[in-house]
């Protein structure tokens, strides 16, 4: 059973960073791709919530890469039957003191 995906503010500032980022700098072909790309990955983790690597800092809490530019951390909240998108960001920023 497909787990319902919800977004964090945060996770959207950061998707929105990362697209606003490609217009600025790439063709509309790579935005359309990475958009597409996205989405696919997160229709796949709805199927497959623990498909990514636990992390010791939290409780349900997942972290890993959507792809080889962009890390997504997210929790798992099995009760409700959801996936909380807590954030996304690119590799290519600095990481997030825990």
């Amino acid at each position: 059973m497909a787990l319902r995906i919800i977004w964090s503010i945060r996770a959207e500032q950061g998707y929105e960073r990362i697209v606003r980022y490609l217009e600025e700098n790439w063709t509309e072909k790579e935005v359309s791709a990475f958009v597409q790309e996205t989405m696919h990955f997160l229709s796949l983790l709805s199927e497959n919530p623990k498909m990514l690597q636990k992390t010791a800092k939290g409780r349900n809490l997942y972290r890993g890469p959507m792809n080889r530019l962009t890390m997504l951390t997210y929790r798992v909240k099995p009760r409700k039957k959801v996936i909380e998108l807590v954030n996304i960001r690119s590799t290519r920023q600095k990481p997030l003191k825990d």
